[in-house]
């Protein structure tokens, strides 16, 4: 019986240990694959925390790079600005003082835009073959160190050639810039961008002609223009050590790729694949049919015709209001300020409004042209009122309102038909295209020199306004007319 009892526990003992062990191997098995798991996923957490850790450093940094680089670009600019405008500023004591006459003036004037507008057309070249910071920083520095020079010599033939030397530095400010802007900012929001870095040359508008008028009241136009000359090397320095041609460079993402959500009817829909197939039609553009497109030289007429009104009015509009007037130095120069601030307000204005504008509304034509049109009436109404309706008893804060509704009229379109010439035409032409129209708008600031001191000693300062008045109306009447030339596609958007 011990013997059996012992037989019939051993083989259900032996059968339970049998069906223990796999029992608890499993439990075990589980429990370590259940570990392992674990593990994975808190490595896997660990690491997708810290790529997304990651992601946000860089987009901090990123926008820490943008605003340091708009900054620079902003401040950079006003300063090419002032440079620029420093003669303008000091005209009315030069010839007050017998150093020039009008006809001196005048051939200073053009010697500057002429040389602008050959190294404009030239840097926005350049731009895509060498550093833009580079560019930028090279140009400022010696469009100052020639202002510095001009101050030293008192014979025109001399000023004349030291000023070109300036307009020719002065070139390479812009397309530096635009340059730099396609690569540090968003497309999407381009037209917004471009029209606030504009902006930067009203601020230094603003300002300048009291500090101007301020130093030479008080130490003579020489030291006015060294003033203005130093400035832009200093700024130079800035701008040299702070600018990054490439988000690359510094290890940042390219923040002009991004993808866009799509929320269009189909009605619309429609509308953009249209456009999305003359997009890609267009891809093969080449240098020729860019010249002979003629919404191109549409484009550049208007440009020519509101640069030629712009500079006239910058350059001359404190000696009309003088002579014309009886308005002293001071309120002439209040008069220059009150523009640069309108413009200052037209041309952010211009930028935010079209932006919106040109992905809601659809209509026959270019909406940003269209917005244009808008603004060259207003012009041509403004000018026509400083024509035919201020007189020497004219409130001083009703001249100034004139000068800031100008101003808005007038940087408005030069903002806008930038920003058309970039984005209407294929990317690997659009710096040719907004080289072309930029070469037409200094054509029209050359013409803004010694013809209009031509005009104003025929038909007197009354003809120059005339003139002006009637570039601005046919402007108007071109983008208005010409609507089924416009090109309307996005090339930005591609």
């Amino acid at each position: 019986m011990k013997t059996g009892l012992q037989y019939q526990v051993a083989p259900a003992a032996a059968k339970r240990k049998h069906t223990l062990v796999p029992s608890y191997s499993e439990d075990v098995q589980s429990t370590c694959t259940l570990t392992s798991t674990q593990v994975k996923m808190k490595s896997n957490g660990r690491s997708n925390n810290n790529n997304n850790s990651s992601s946000s450093s860089k987009k901090d940094d990123l926008v820490r790079y943008q605003r340091a680089i708009f900054t620079a670009l902003f401040l950079g600019y006003a300063c090419y600005t002032y440079n620029r405008k420093s003669v303008s500023y000091a005209t009315p004591t030069l010839l007050a003082s017998g150093l020039i006459t009008t006809s001196n003036l005048g051939m200073i004037i053009s010697s500057q835009n002429l040389a602008y507008a050959i190294s404009k057309f030239l840097g926005g070249v350049l731009s895509d073959r060498v550093s833009a910071k580079v560019l930028f920083s090279l140009g400022l520095a010696l469009s100052g160190g020639s202002t510095i020079l001009f101050s030293r010599t008192e014979i025109p033939a001399l000023m004349a050639l030291l000023w070109f030397c300036n307009g020719f530095a002065q070139g390479a400010g812009w397309p530096a810039c635009a340059k730099l802007l396609k690569k540090w900012f968003n497309p999407a929001n381009f037209g917004t961008w471009w029209s606030v870095l504009t902006a930067s040359s009203n601020v230094s508008g603003t300002l300048s002609p009291f500090i101007a008028a301020y130093i030479i009241i008080n130490h003579g136009w020489s030291a006015s223009l060294v003033l203005a000359g130093l400035v832009s090397l200093l700024m130079a320095g800035v701008t040299l050590i702070t600018l990054v041609d490439d988000p690359t460079r510094v290890n940042l993402p390219d923040p002009t790729l991004s993808t866009q959500t799509s929320t269009s009817t189909p009605k619309e829909k429609k509308a953009e694949s249209k456009d999305q197939n003359t997009t890609t039609s267009n891809n093969n553009m080449t240098v020729k049919e860019l010249v002979t497109s003629p919404f191109l030289w549409v484009v550049s007429g208007c440009y020519l015709a509101v640069f030629c009104t712009k500079t006239a009015l910058a350059d001359w509009a404190q000696i009309y209001l003088m002579e014309e007037l009886g308005r002293t130095q001071l309120q002439a120069s209040s008069f220059t300020s009150a523009m640069e601030t309108g413009g200052f307000f037209g041309g952010i204005l211009a930028g935010i409004l079209t932006d919106r504008l040109a992905s809601k509304i659809r209509v026959r034509g270019n909406i940003r042209l269209m917005v244009a049109s808008g603004f060259m009436l207003v012009c041509a109404v403004a000018v026509h009122v400083l024509r035919s309706f201020l007189t020497i008893h004219t409130s001083q804060i009703v001249v100034s309102g004139v000068g800031m509704v100008l101003g808005a009229s007038m940087f408005g379109p030069i903002s806008i038909y930038g920003i058309v010439a970039s984005e209407s035409f294929p990317a690997h032409l659009s710096g040719t295209a907004h080289a072309i129209v930029a070469l037409a708008a200094n054509v029209g600031a050359v013409a803004a020199g010694w013809p209009v001191s031509w005009v104003s000693r025929v038909w007197s300062w009354g003809g120059v306004l005339m003139v002006l008045q009637t570039l601005s109306a046919v402007s108007v009447v071109l983008i208005l007319s010409t609507t089924s030339l416009h090109i309307t596609r996005k090339a930005k958007m591609q």
